[in-house]
């Protein structure tokens, strides 16, 4: 099979509830992983629409408090090895104005690698109700974003029955005018904050 076809027939599948569960399962697993959680948004609503964006919001917090238990799990394992204690846990220093400053948190997590982030909360002194509304609130206007764009693609494909794309469709302008407000403020918190 080409790659188009492929494609045209995750656009058009008939897949029911139980490769919903599959796909749910697999997206928690995968975003406590290293990998951009980008291609997790893709390929979730490519197969399932809109229903894919659903399962990508649920499955984030899960994934993510997952990275969050384990890092915890190994950050105390290897905090009781002499050597890391002396010369890295004991001359650790975070500044507590970051950590505690619940919108740099945020914009942290919607313009910072998923998964690095995930992992450098697990190391701050934050609740799990914190950590999960920190990564809700931070990632759901990337999945947004990224969900509308690929809806538009998928919807395209499906009735055109080809990779056909129209780039004037709303679809496809709304997430990048949305993505020019969103650096926009992003820019505008920059400076408020004067970060770097």
């Amino acid at each position: 099979m080409y790659f188009d076809e492929i494609l045209m027939f995750l656009a058009n599948n008939n897949f029911d509830y139980k490769y919903f569960f599959v796909f749910f399962f697999l997206s928690i697993f995968f975003l406590s992983l290293p990998i951009p959680y980008t291609f997790i948004i893709i390929s979730n609503v490519y197969v399932f629409g809109w229903y894919g964006f659903f399962l990508v919001l649920l499955s984030i917090p899960l994934g993510s408090i997952l990275t969050f238990f384990y890092t915890k799990k190994i950050y105390h394992i290897v905090k009781k090895i002499s050597f890391f204690e002396n010369f890295f846990f004991k001359r650790r220093y975070i500044n507590n104005k970051f950590y505690q400053n619940i919108y740099l948190l945020i914009f942290a997590r919607a313009t910072l690698p998923f998964f690095l982030v995930s992992v450098a909360m697990s190391f701050l002194n934050l609740t799990k109700k914190k950590f999960l509304f920190i990564t809700v609130l931070g990632t759901f206007t990337n999945v947004l974003m990224v969900s509308v764009f690929v809806e538009g693609i998928r919807d395209n494909i499906i009735k055109y029955n080809d990779i056909a794309i129209n780039w004037k469709d709303p679809k496809f302008i709304f997430p990048l005018v949305f993505l020019f407000l969103f650096i926009l403020i992003a820019n505008l918190l920059k400076k408020k904050f004067k970060l770097k």
